[in-house]
């Protein structure tokens, strides 16, 4: 009888790990779901869509109302509607703080209606206010939305800190549409990939928040303009999703929104490479400067003054765009931050041909 005695404890031991084990890893109960995917993103990043409380907004010859997330301009009734386009500021230095002067200048003296600022506008508050001051000296409405580079806090302050400054400054993680006679302005803040969100309460927006903002878009009363840090997902080489390894990295969900809702134009950013162009919705055609298009899908290239190659084999050292919207069709111009005080920077330079300056990143 001995020899049976080593198999029946190991079945007895056996039978007593398998019991403790269950013991700690309770299935499910009703009480206790198993966890989920978010179904929205953090309110702080992605604001709620709804009415509230109107209040009246004054800049400069403009009048403005806001009631909850949406922001209409009452006054003057616009024919047209041009638009400054900024977007990879980065941080804070010398030579990004001489690149926003650049293009401070040039949308004051082409009489910009507002300016775009698409994300990753700075690495803390200090560095945000810095930069969107100067281009709030412009003295026009200032759109900024976050990026996949800043934490949601610093980014709150720094809004916070910057409508108490200048009445000029807007929030789009908060105004989800700009209701203009000529388009309204619609936000997608964050990005949607999180491997690529840099900071550790970065802001990020899940399918749930895109299919809100259809739903917005189609309750739209002119052509849309969207604006998100990272584009859509495009095609080919001349897409603004296009990286220099090769790769179409935009977002499919927001390819599918602009099909779904028709979405004739856009402003973007974050690949710096495939900055400086625009392209229809497919991103297979690359769109013409200063004509006018029935789509039109803008990334205006970085306006850090870091050295950045670009997928046409030039070189920029800082870049900014802007955006004109008339009836239903929009044109585009591109310009470069590189040139000196003396010889300002012209709407009709070439992308990436400006002197350069700054270190190269490594």
């Amino acid at each position: 009888m001995k020899r049976f005695a080593v198999p029946v404890l190991l079945v007895l031991f056996a039978w007593g790990c398998q019991k403790e084990a269950a013991d700690i890893v309770e299935p499910p109960t009703p009480d206790q779901p198993t966890t989920k995917a978010p179904a929205g993103s953090d309110p702080q990043c992605v604001g709620p869509i709804g009415a509230g409380t109107p209040e009246s907004i004054k800049v400069g010859e403009t009048e403005w109302e806001q009631n909850g997330s949406t922001l209409t301009l009452k006054s003057p009734k616009l024919e047209s509607l041009t638009l400054g386009a900024v977007s990879d500021i980065k941080e804070d230095t010398e030579e990004n703080r001489v690149n926003l002067k650049v293009a401070a200048d040039v949308f004051k003296r082409e009489k910009v209606d507002a300016i775009i600022v698409s994300g990753d506008t700075g690495e803390d508050q200090a560095q945000i206010e810095a930069s969107l001051g100067i281009l709030a000296a412009v003295g026009v409405p200032v759109f900024n939305i976050v990026g996949n580079r800043e934490g949601k806090t610093e980014y709150g302050k720094a809004m916070v800190a910057l409508r108490a400054r200048h009445g000029n400054v807007f929030d789009l993680n908060t105004i989800r549409r700009v209701d203009t006679p000529v388009a309204d302005i619609v936000s997608m803040p964050g990005y949607y990939n999180p491997s690529y969100i840099h900071h550790d309460d970065g802001c990020q927006y899940f399918s749930a928040d895109v299919a809100l903002l259809e739903k917005l878009v189609k309750s739209c009363d002119s052509p849309t303009i969207l604006v998100s840090h990272g584009g859509p997902r495009q095609e080919g080489a001349q897409a603004i999703d296009r990286t220099a390894e090769g790769a179409n990295v935009g977002d499919p969900g927001l390819s599918n929104l602009i099909t779904s809702a028709q979405i004739p134009f856009g402003i973007f950013g974050n690949i710096h490479e495939a900055g400086g162009r625009a392209t229809d919705a497919s991103g297979k055609n690359l769109l013409k400067q200063g004509e006018m298009h029935p789509q039109l899908f803008l990334n205006p290239g970085a306006a850090d003054g870091v050295r950045w190659p670009m997928n046409d084999g030039s070189l920029s050292v800082g870049m900014a765009a802007m955006l004109k919207v008339e009836g239903d069709k929009a044109k585009y111009t591109v310009f470069n931050l590189s040139e000196s005080e003396d010889a300002p920077a012209s709407p009709n330079a070439k992308p990436g041909k400006g002197k350069k300056k700054g270190k190269k990143k490594g």
